[in-house]
């Protein structure tokens, strides 16, 4: 089970799609106040860079919808690396 409210800044996460995340910081973090957290996305499954910019918020345990979720396509954290 993973818990985001553990993390420091910089930790690598992997999702469920495959994709390297770094957590940011608990939310509200700039105009990101919809969850609890801040990630970053970094790399896709094929380890190919995201860009630089490339935000979204997850909830304290790593989903990225607090309701409606398509596990399927959302990147849900399983995981600090």
């Amino acid at each position: 089970m993973v818990d985001l409210r553990n993390c420091k800044k910089g930790d690598s996460l992997l999702s469920s799609q495959g994709s390297i995340l770094e957590y940011v910081r608990p939310t509200p973090w700039k105009h990101y106040n919809y969850l609890d957290h801040v990630v970053r996305y970094v790399k896709d499954k094929d380890g190919k860079p995201y860009n630089k910019d490339n935000y979204g918020t997850r909830t304290n345990d790593g989903f990225v919808f607090a309701k409606n979720r398509i596990p399927e396509t959302d990147h849900n954290i399983i995981e600090v690396l």
